[in-house]
């Protein structure tokens, strides 16, 4: 604790390898002692998972100890507590195991069957318990009917009576917290108050060892994560904050794998739903079947809730600028399909019916979606094909000039190079991630250089590209490669950019579709 009261262990991730080899290293040191440890984490980060998928397993194997395991939740007395070790004591399967059943079958014989649990515990001897850890799992959930100088009590007659190792799991912020209410009921509030102050005071005498067991966002979200989301693909480290996974878990810690595990049913759902019976390509799958996870995260999450806002886009992109894009408001378009859909499975429980809501177009917003997505997709593509032969251009050039010069003119002729060109592209293709702030330099086509010496040439083969996507706009075909465009992602940003470059706004078909309206 430093001087300004801040806890700074609070801010430090402990993943499960470091928790792990901690305890592994704890009881190869104590192996000839019992111990008690107390495994300290938030709710949801899975310690109890951790230690029964982990920790029991190893205990088991490696170390030959029997590991038993009890939560205290719902249990309404000491007793029951003691009940259900007990129980597990007689399920066990370890060379003390028939050694205890025989004992207890003496017991019952002599005093009876009516023998309180209570009174059994305490005839355990140390050769029936000994090489055993007890897990007492869930203890900020004790009962307040139990005092807490009981189970303590308890811990320490298993530790130092039974030879009985024991773990106890819990979050600390929540132990007591009744402290800060009840306040109408004085007395109920000194009661917690006392018992805070006496699991304070023993704690240290109690527990030989504490562990924080707090795994980071991104481990937490290797568990589930599905192994569909595939990043191996050229345009991935351009994808920013919404459709990044990395980025969002570096910025957000999220770290609940009840909550992770409720984003995995979400994407699964929509993996069902828009999935495609063919892909183009493997590069094509692994795209698709990602962007719709780190989407479902951000909705259930709450982050960037402006990208699911309907008929909420505002601003234009500066097409002159090598780090912008179209992606903010063509992201926002194809989040609106899907809005509905989250909020209809956060309803009923992933019960997702879209199909039954046609729009007047007779499409479903399933179909919609999809149709948008794949376009979305082949965009991502395309821009990123051409964004790696103007990165080879720009590696053999001694200036970003030559490099888009010499790109235009190898391109010219391959009029599906023209938006790319002219900065329609959905992902940021300025600079790659992995350079350092000294070293990054600009990496994207400047149509600013190029239009000062080819200017006449660069306008008729935009003209060229706009009469032909025009012919497909007014023939209600916009489900190719022009599904973009519109006034907010092509014509404002046509005429800011003809205004800072100070060149004629284009005369064609398509300019003069966006004038009339």
């Amino acid at each position: 604790m430093s001087n300004n009261g801040i806890d700074f262990a609070d801010f430090i991730f402990i993943n499960r390898n470091e928790c792990k080899k901690k305890i592994e290293e704890i009881f190869k040191e104590n192996k000839d002692k019992s111990i008690a440890i107390a495994i300290n984490g938030k709710w949801g980060v899975g310690k109890s998972y951790f230690w029964k998928n982990e920790m029991t397993p190893f205990l088991k194997k490696e170390l030959d100890i029997t590991p038993i395991y009890t939560s205290v939740f719902g249990k309404k007395d000491e007793n029951e507590i003691i009940k259900d070790l007990v129980s597990q004591f007689l399920t066990i399967e370890n060379k003390n195991a028939d050694n205890i059943r025989d004992f207890i079958e003496g017991t019952f014989k002599f005093f009876g069957k009516n023998i309180d649990m209570d009174s059994l515990f305490k005839f355990f001897k140390k050769e029936h318990m000994k090489n055993t850890i007890v897990c007492i799992d869930d203890f900020e959930r004790l009962s307040d009917k139990i005092p807490v100088q009981d189970v303590l009590g308890l811990i320490s007659e298993l530790k130092e009576n039974k030879e009985c190792s024991v773990v106890v799991i819990y979050n600390e912020d929540e132990l007591f917290k009744n402290d800060n209410f009840n306040q109408e009921n004085n007395k109920d509030k000194s009661k917690i108050t006392k018992e805070k102050m006496i699991f304070e005071k023993y704690k240290e005498k109690v527990f030989d060892f504490q562990i924080k067991f707090a795994p980071s966002s991104i481990e937490q979200f290797s568990i589930f994560m599905s192994e569909k989301l595939e990043k191996n693909f050229d345009a991935y480290k351009y994808f920013p904050d919404i459709i990044n996974i990395d980025k969002l878990l570096q910025t957000h810690n999220f770290t609940n794998l009840r909550e992770l595990n409720r984003v995995n049913c979400t994407y699964q759902t929509l993996l069902k739903d828009f999935s495609l019976e063919k892909y183009p390509s493997e590069e094509f799958k692994n795209i698709y079947n990602y962007i719709l996870y780190p989407i479902a995260y951000a909705y259930h999450f709450g982050l960037k809730p402006e990208y699911f806002e309907k008929n909420n886009i505002k601003g234009t992109t500066n097409l002159s600028s090598p780090h912008t894009s179209i992606y903010s408001n063509l992201l926002k378009e194809l989040l609106s399909y899907l809005k509905d859909g989250f909020e209809i499975m956060q309803k009923t429980s992933f019960l997702y019916i879209p199909q039954l809501f046609p729009n007047p177009n007779g499409y479903t917003p399933i179909q919609e979606c999809k149709i948008f997505l794949l376009n979305f997709v082949k965009k991502i593509i395309d821009d990123t094909n051409f964004h790696m032969e103007y990165i080879k251009e720009l590696n053999d050039k001694t200036s970003l000039e030559e490099a888009s010069i010499c790109f235009f003119l190898k391109h010219k002729n391959d009029i599906k190079s023209i938006p790319y060109m002219f900065g329609y592209r959905i992902l940021n293709y300025a600079f790659n991630d992995e350079d350092s702030i000294e070293l990054k330099r600009t990496k994207s086509f400047a149509l600013e250089l190029v239009i000062k010496k080819h200017e006449k040439e660069v306008l008729d083969l935009f003209n060229q590209w706009c009469n032909k996507a025009h012919e497909v706009i007014i023939n209600n075909k916009n489900e190719q490669e022009y599904f973009w465009i519109n006034k907010f992602t092509f014509y404002l940003p046509l005429e800011s950019l003809s205004k800072k470059l100070n060149i004629p706004i284009p005369q064609n078909k398509l300019v003069e579709l966006f004038i009339k309206n």
